[in-house]
């Protein structure tokens, strides 16, 4: 968890040496990166290798001031001067006194918050959870659903809520039939909500799906599907019809992927195969273009990550394969790659974990050309299920998840006229997992999650407003 630290006189073993360094003292830190925020920058490091049994670390800004913080490789520097730019070097502690500094940070300037971007507070769930799937009525009002609880010990849920906006209230409704995680939820072109698969309290692939009739407030059983999955792509295509694709089946021995595909049709409440991926996926991004066609798109094997893409038409029943991302990228958590469609009918995808580790780069997905092409990088790395949501605007919005230090408190924008990302205004709480739904009105609600304290999953709700 970061430590929030402004500039206090510090107390370290031994003085630092100008040109020798004290026997056993640490080595210097690595990969320092700075961000900047409202009056603040957030730093982050890796201590140098045989760093152990540390006690701190310290951290001197161009500014003059030196900081002391605690051993965890993440900082959060406070009480800055916002326009002014700010350079910072780390160095370790331990009994033996402090190491040398690392190389300093590439300068950062701190900039005042939005003024008219703001997550304002609102009323928290009834059930504290995380990886809840959640979508918008036709009436406005949000469907949360299932999700994961860790207290006692990690629980799957079948409880299901409604947020009223335009009252700030939740609502109990019935709760699904099976007690489910990693499932699909689609609002139907009729206003009802198709729930597909997912996986059981004993972690077995569910076939079972339900329709939820927002009038009353219940669930009715549905025609299974033809094959038990969880993780896969569930997606309304133009027709009415809803396309599921991928994902992950159980075995005898554990898991396997599928490249299976079916189709449910709401107007017979009939399932029908379809054609199927020709690559094996879990985990992956899944969006229906401007011209029909569906656009599906990283993901894991189970034992690594995708780069390829491959192209639907509902027209033949058939996928196609399209330009490769750069490189394999996944989003844990919630079991998707984050996927927005962009305004010119471009898709975007950012973040994830991939053969780096915790990404920060950006694609975009050129419609007419079949490629992808990389666009400015987040100021954050982030994955473990950070909300990515298309405006109103046009703009992107990018919320929470986490890094190798924890969940994030950070929220960003993207403009696809710039290509570029803005940090805007930072979440109430540090979540990993949100659930997240654009509003009718063009905010966004972000609700649920992990936190960095006890009990970890969180109730609470917030809401950006765009504006």
């Amino acid at each position: 968890m970061a430590s929030d630290v402004s500039a206090r006189p510090i107390d370290v073993p031994d003085a630092r040496m100008p040109d020798a360094i004290i026997p056993g003292v640490p080595p210097a830190p690595t990969q320092v990166r700075a961000v900047a925020g409202d009056a603040s920058v957030r730093l982050t490091w890796l201590d140098g290798a045989g760093a152990t049994a540390l006690t701190g670390d310290i951290v001197t800004g161009s500014d003059g001031q030196v900081r002391s913080v605690a051993p965890d490789e993440v900082a959060e520097i406070i009480g800055l001067v916002n326009e002014q730019a700010y350079a910072f070097t780390v160095a370790a502690v331990n009994s033996a006194g402090s190491g040398p500094a690392s190389a300093p940070t590439v300068p950062v300037t701190p900039h005042a918050a939005p003024p008219h971007n703001r997550w304002l507070r609102t009323p928290s769930m009834p059930t504290a959870r995380d990886m809840a799937s959640a979508v918008r009525l036709r009436d406005g009002r949000v469907l949360a659903a299932g999700g994961e609880s860790g207290a006692p010990s990690t629980t799957n849920l079948s409880v299901c809520e409604i947020y009223d906006p335009a009252a700030s209230t939740w609502t109990t409704v019935e709760a699904i039939g099976v007690v489910g995680t990693g499932f699909g939820l689609t609002l139907l072109t009729d206003g009802r909500v198709l729930r597909t698969g997912g996986f059981s309290a004993t972690v077995a692939a569910l076939a079972s799906t339900e329709l939820f009739a927002p009038e009353t407030g219940r669930w009715t059983q549905a025609v299974p599907m033809g094959t038990a999955r969880f993780g896969h792509s569930a997606v309304l295509l133009a027709d009415g019809r809803v396309l599921l694709a991928g994902g992950a089946t159980s075995t005898s021995s554990g898991f396997a992927m599928l490249a299976s595909a079916e189709l449910y049709d709401p107007t017979t409440g009939q399932w029908s195969t379809t054609g199927s991926l020709a690559a094996p996926r879990s985990d992956h991004g899944a969006v229906r273009l401007l011209d029909g066609r569906v656009l599906v798109v990283g993901g894991d094997t189970g034992l690594a990550g995708l780069a390829t893409a491959e192209l639907y038409d509902p027209a033949t029943g058939s996928w196609t394969g399209t330009g490769a991302m750069s490189g394999p990228r996944t989003n844990a958590q919630v079991g998707t790659t984050a996927i927005a469609l962009l305004p010119s009918g471009d898709v975007l995808v950012a973040g994830g974990f991939g053969a780096q580790g915790v990404l920060r780069s950006a694609e975009v997905y050129r419609v007419a050309t079949g490629t992808w092409q990389p666009t400015g990088d987040l100021i954050v790395a982030r994955q473990d299920g950070f909300a990515q949501v298309a405006l109103l605007d046009g703009r992107v919005l990018v919320a929470g998840g986490g890094d190798d230090f924890g969940p994030l408190p950070y929220a960003e924008l993207y403009d696809e006229l710039t290509g570029t990302w803005t940090r805007t205004n930072d979440l109430h709480l540090a979540r990993g997992g949100p659930s997240a739904a654009l509003l009718a009105d063009g905010r966004v609600l972000l609700v649920g999650g992990i936190v960095p304290a006890p009990p970890f999953e969180t109730a609470t709700a917030e809401i950006f407003s765009p504006l």
